[in-house]
């Protein structure tokens, strides 16, 4: 579901477990107005423009995707930021869309970290009409599935951050 609050969640989830001096790694997607998206390294709070303004100078580089249209060297420097988020107590990857699980694009370096299996705990943002296809890429029983919901998503930070805990 859009907007409910995934992207909220994982950036609250990370704070609270920075604040307790766990190690994390991996990247965040930041929301502006204008459909305009960042990507934020987790572990050292770097940001760059992942998506692009309309420009048709620039049609042929770009990486489009619906709506948007990335940034193709924000894309490879958040790959890297992916190749280097392990090992690390908690792994985020904000999002994982058509552009990574229908395409093979995007935040592929996501899957090898994923498949790494050097974190405590993965926290991984799929819409729920990728869910299923996006487990068919990791490890087998490697998954539990949250829902983010308007009634949930206050909690699930503190809840995310118990499970990080009990499992270390």
């Amino acid at each position: 579901m859009r907007g409910v609050g995934k992207s909220t969640v994982c950036s609250k989830t990370v704070a609270l477990a920075q604040a307790r001096d766990h190690n994390c790694g991996g990247v965040l997607t930041l929301s502006h107005p204008g459909d305009a998206r960042d990507v934020l390294d987790v572990r050292t709070g770097h940001v760059r423009r992942m998506t692009l303004q309309p420009d048709p100078s620039d049609a042929d580089s770009a990486v489009v995707q619906g709506r948007f249209r990335f940034d193709p060297e924000s894309l490879t420097w958040g790959n890297e930021t992916l190749a280097h988020a392990t090992p690390c107590d908690l792994l985020v990857v904000d999002e994982l869309g058509p552009l990574e699980i229908e395409r093979g694009k995007g935040w592929q370096k996501a899957f090898d970290a994923l498949r790494g299996n050097d974190y405590t705990l993965a926290l991984i943002v799929v819409r729920p009409e990728l869910l299923e296809r996006a487990q068919r890429k990791l490890p087998p029983d490697s998954t539990t599935v949250v829902t983010v919901e308007m009634d949930n998503r206050d909690d699930l930070p503190d809840l995310l951050l118990d499970a990080l805990e009990r499992s270390i």
